[in-house]
């Protein structure tokens, strides 16, 4: 908690030119007078020397830093728009803090020498040193997290719609946000942005034990959920929920929100980006299926993962024992969200869907439950390739031609992989021993379509 106080405090002054000022000066103020009381230096020695090598160094880092930076504006304004670059520094105070605050201690170091006030045993330049090095080594590697930070497409739309809406807020009145429920606390989100993560221990420690009342919570953890929406609802007897009305504020500071999604709690954005990834790479643009395949290598790994993990996790178990009830993601759901853009944007390519029906037959055999392999199996069907095992005359007088598949050497690889995973996945329901009728009545369908492949190849 004290180092996300000390962010949000960060971020604050980085917001206020004031703030940014005003705390630079008190550090180098309290820096330097300590260093002079502890060092006074010795009278008649010049640091003339000294000065000038710093200010040499504070200039080649505002000249390569921003030489970087342009270069990283403009692949930024190509990619989203022109107009970011404007924004950069119209409204960027911790920008527009770094590059003066380099030139202004640049030029009173250059001051210094040429008054004749660079005496070891003044204050004066001790006050130069003091901020060159407060600069090199503090602001300098803030600046770069902070460009970092800021060119990232999540930081852009954030910043836009932050500055959109503090000008609705100027313009126009608000009207109140009515949200009231009959025998319900709602908690609402203070601010715009991602449900980074939730803490689930405090909140645990929090929330009073009832059996009458319970808390469910409505986003998932990585939602985008809107100043004033509904994070949570506590149901309960009217009775018993003055007690938990006075405890919302606490609760609420249980909900992180950020402008970020992070790897916290939230299993989907590491699919996420391996999803977008692959799809980059996929595209005409880019034109790079093997970083596409070793997405859906790695994608598979998460998938076995989440396939072997029970279906409910030890936050929200623990949670459960005070009725707070999470909101996760289903296997069914991180499944889709693995493999449905993919396949959307590479189902022309036969190397993809090759690699795709790949992927989801080597998961088969570490499906521990039915429900979990009615799920892969039903991805797979959703690939609508049943035109692949049908008899070869229907397809030629049907077929032929429609696909996106031209070459007869393409249609064939296909199904040698559709039949390793025909006889993988019964295989794997005979292993499970179930009786369910879906995956029985899809055992007898992968059977015949087993027996049609071999009349089906051209």
């Amino acid at each position: 908690m004290f180092f996300r106080n000390l962010y949000r405090f960060h971020e604050r002054i980085k917001s206020d030119w004031r703030l940014l000022m005003l705390v630079s000066y008190l550090i180098t103020a309290v820096l330097t007078t300590l260093l002079h009381l502890l060092k006074p230096g010795t009278t008649g020695i010049p640091l003339d020397g000294y000065l000038s090598t710093l200010a040499g160094i504070l200039t080649s880092i505002v000249v390569t830093t921003f030489s970087f930076v342009f270069v990283a504006l403009q692949l930024a304004s190509v990619q989203f728009s022109p107009r970011v670059i404007r924004s950069f520094f119209e409204y960027d105070q911790f920008s527009r803090f770094f590059l003066w605050s380099f030139l202004a201690c640049v030029a009173y170091l250059m001051a210094l020498s040429y008054a004749g006030f660079s005496d070891a045993s003044l204050i004066y330049p001790k006050f130069g040193i003091v901020g060159s090095f407060y600069l090199i080594l503090l602001v300098f590697p803030l600046f770069i997290h902070h460009i970092i930070d800021n060119i990232n497409a999540s930081s852009i739309t954030h910043n836009i719609a932050r500055r959109t809406v503090r000008e609705l807020d100027i313009l126009y009145d608000s009207r109140p946000i009515n949200q009231t429920l009959p025998d319900t606390v709602l908690i609402v989100a203070p601010i715009s942005g991602y449900l980074d993560s939730i803490r689930y221990k405090a909140l645990e420690r929090l929330f009073p034990a009832n059996p009458d009342v319970q808390m469910v919570m409505r986003p998932h953890i990585g939602s985008f959920v809107i100043q004033g929406g509904l994070l949570a609802e506590i149901h309960g007897p009217s009775a018993k929920l003055p007690q938990y009305q006075a405890i919302t504020n606490a609760i609420q500071a249980c909900f992180i929100i950020d402008k970020f999604r992070s790897y916290d709690q939230d299993i989907p954005f590491g699919i996420r980006q391996l999803v977008d990834i692959a799809i980059k790479a996929i595209s005409p643009a880019v034109n790079d299926p093997t970083t596409a395949l070793n997405c859906l290598d790695y994608l598979g790994t998460i998938i076995q993962k989440a396939a072997l993990s029970d279906s409910i996790s030890k936050e929200a178990r623990l949670l459960a024992q005070k009725n707070i009830y999470i909101r996760e993601f289903s296997f069914e759901q991180l499944v889709d969200l693995a493999f449905d853009q993919i396949y959307f944007w590479g189902k022309e390519d036969y190397i993809i869907v090759r690699h795709l029906i790949k992927t989801v037959t080597n998961l088969i055999p570490f499906i521990p439950t039915p429900e979990k392999l009615t799920v892969l199996v039903r991805q797979v069907d959703d690939l609508e390739l049943h035109y692949l095992h049908i008899d070869r005359e229907v397809f030629l007088t049907q077929y032929l031609g429609t696909t996106p598949f031209i070459r007869r050497e393409h249609r064939n690889s296909l199904r040698d992989h559709l039949e390793t995973y025909f006889k993988t996945v019964i295989r794997q329901i005979d292993q499970l021993g179930t009786d369910s009728q879906g995956l029985q009545a899809k055992r007898s369908d992968y059977e015949k379509n087993i027996a049609t492949l071999s009349l089906s190849r051209e």
